[in-house]
């Protein structure tokens, strides 16, 4: 008999736990779930086992189970590493450091022992993190050339479900997104589809879905609301979509040259999956970790300076970045961290102060502050 393939994930979360893990699962590889979360590992540890409800009801729930867990750098998460066929890494891009950390040792082992490079595969939100993640391995000298690093796009949205210690909520998606190539051809997993361009793909992905989220999620936050289908379907926020959704459509259609029609598509798609009231998400959940959000390179800034140098209109992006930064305030300590919205705008997303968008910005964020709607700053 072949010996059962098998996948390690790191990241037992809801896209390590409650999405990848069923493509795998589903197609015969005995999981590992490695963690750095002492009460996850302990929980996957005693129950070994967990389901993941689809939030359409007629889509039939997956036991997961038969699993492996161990804590981050541990002996037996070293070891479990040194057995993988595959590596999946399922954590936020700031934290991809710390996981080349974790496995460069195991990697110089695996490759001090003559086996191929280890295939593994980033599954998570970010513009370029299999790149990240492979330079943070190259870093570590002995670990050099030990993987090969390629990239998931992440469409799923999945909750932890609330009264249980470890079940998953999922949207009912059954794509998995991801380059093949750098691998050395597609994987024998049912699910996973292989796209050509992948770097197109993630940053298309970040600067259309992970924007319009930004705007239900933050103007949804602004306006207390809470379910993210309900912000999603608000009129004031479904108006601020539209006025700015034509600006950065014509934007990305220049700078990642795909084309209109195609584009539009992918953007409809965002709005009609976030207005979906059977998919159960929540602006609090979406709104966290803001400053990350801020960036340059991220979801809001980024496609402002596309949607600059398209020669487009950017009050209504600038509004959602004001929202956001007033959540940053009074939920994360932003001012108390950067000093004002201008040292956010400067120090943090690298706007320039005289910029008509650092000026917009400054005014919008006054204006919502002061309690001023949404619908009133788009007339």
């Amino acid at each position: 008999m072949s010996k059962q393939p098998s996948a390690v994930i790191i990241g037992a979360g809801q896209t390590g736990r409650g999405f990848i893990a069923r493509f795998l699962f589903k197609s015969n590889y005995h999981l590992t779930f490695i963690d750095k979360n002492e009460k996850t590992v302990n929980y996957l540890k005693q129950d070994n086992f967990f389901t993941i409800h689809c939030f359409t009801e007629t889509v039939p729930p997956v036991h997961i189970h038969g699993f492996d867990t161990h804590l981050a750098a541990s002996a037996a998460a070293h070891q479990a590493l040194l057995d993988a066929d595959l590596l999946f890494v399922a954590v936020g891009q700031q934290n991809l450091a710390q996981v080349a950390a974790d496995i460069a040792p195991a990697l110089a082992q695996r490759r001090s022992q003559g086996k191929d490079p280890l295939k593994v595969l980033t599954c998570e939100n970010g513009v370029a993190p299999g790149q990240i993640l492979t330079d943070a391995i190259n870093g570590y000298a002995d670990a050099q050339g030990a993987a090969l690093v390629s990239e998931v796009a992440i469409f799923c949205t999945t909750n932890v479900l609330k009264k249980t210690r470890l079940d998953i909520g999922s949207e009912n998606y059954n794509r998995v997104p991801y380059n093949a190539a750098i691998l050395g051809g597609p994987l024998p997993i049912e699910g996973f589809d292989p796209d050509a361009d992948m770097s197109k793909l993630l940053k298309r992905k970040i600067y259309t879905y992970n924007f319009i989220s930004a705007c239900v999620t933050y103007l949804g936050a602004y306006k207390g609301i809470e379910d993210y289908a309900a912000s999603a379907n608000d009129d004031e926020v479904r108006k601020l979509i539209f006025s700015v959704v034509p600006e950065l459509n014509k934007a990305l259609c220049r700078v990642l040259e795909v084309d209109a029609e195609s584009q539009k598509t992918f953007s409809d798609n965002a709005l009609k999956k976030f207005s979906d009231h059977n998919i159960e998400d929540y602006v609090s959940k979406n709104a966290r970790d803001v400053a990350r959000k801020l960036r340059p390179d991220d979801r809001m800034i980024a496609p402002a300076n596309m949607i600059i140098e398209n020669h487009g209109d950017t009050h209504a992006i600038a509004i959602v970045i004001a929202a956001a930064i007033l959540w940053g305030e009074r939920n994360e300590k932003l001012l108390e961290s950067f000093a004002s919205v201008a040292a956010v705008l400067t120090t943090l997303s690298k706007v320039n102060k005289d910029s008509e968008l650092f000026k917009q910005v400054e005014r919008y964020y006054t204006a919502l502050k002061s309690g001023t709607t949404i619908g009133s700053l788009l007339k």
